[in-house]
């Protein structure tokens, strides 16, 4: 379980988030909705403490983050980071490792895992999200979607609890679009608990039990993704969503 309490972001003068609190539960598919620059991903980074915050308090099953530095919640962000998992916009792989090789690296040199248990669980993970066949294949060689498949499969890896996902999906061609959101459909029937930030309604429709609307740094609409998208209650959702 997640829970975010009075939580607050700024970037300079500007507030980001402002008195966020929300609880995300085990199991369960969340989508983040909502005009650009309303701090959906910025949420998110909060999480896996990739920023700061200024106020409220993260809390991630026992562990705890509280505003300050990276110094100050050391120990809590590296037990965090192993817990949960961090898929961005852009897949980040490294140039160097063949798919396969992306996969088993974290458990390698983060966990400690034997190199043979790790290719093994990397197999399987590949197979998982339809890449069996590019094994063996350089980020350079693969297409975006097979790009970011992989990138899912290396934060998969780490047997998170639960999975963040910034909107991956964006960096890639109508046509690739589709492979990504079946696996994340696939992963949400086998209960894997995600944060999503996208701006596919249609998959925040199907695969999500919950949907957020946020703008301005604040949390606006919450509920099923039927009743936020088809009978929204904030103006600015219904601008959002094209609704009048």
């Amino acid at each position: 379980m997640i829970t975010i309490d009075k939580l607050q972001k700024k970037f300079g003068d500007r507030v980001v988030l402002s008195d966020i609190s929300v609880t995300f539960e085990k199991g369960k598919v969340v989508s983040l909705i909502g005009p650009s620059g309303g701090g959906k991903s910025t949420l998110l980074r909060c999480v896996n403490g990739l920023e700061t915050f200024d106020a409220g308090s993260i809390t991630v099953d026992d562990l705890k983050l509280e505003p300050g530095d990276a110094k100050k919640n050391k120990h809590a962000l590296l037990a965090i980071r192993q817990r949960v998992g961090m898929v961005f916009q852009q897949w980040n792989l490294f140039s160097h490792r063949t798919a396969l090789g992306n996969v088993m690296e974290a458990p390698v040199h983060v966990k400690g895992v034997s190199p043979a248990q790790a290719t093994e669980r990397a197999k399987a993970l590949l197979d998982r999200v339809g890449l069996s066949h590019r094994m063996g294949a350089y980020p350079h060689e693969m297409s975006g979607g097979e790009q970011q498949r992989v990138a899912i499969a290396r934060a998969l890896a780490m047997d998170p609890e639960a999975l963040l996902l910034d909107e991956p999906t964006s960096a890639l061609d109508p046509e690739r679009v589709g492979e990504v959101l079946d696996v994340l459909r696939k992963l949400a029937k086998e209960g894997q608990t995600m944060l999503v930030v996208t701006h596919e309604m249609r998959f925040a429709r199907e695969a999500s039990h919950r949907t957020l609307v946020l703008h301005g740094g604040a949390i606006i609409e919450d509920g099923p993704p039927e009743q936020v998208m088809d009978h929204p209650t904030h103006e600015r959702t219904r601008a959002f969503l094209g609704k009048g």
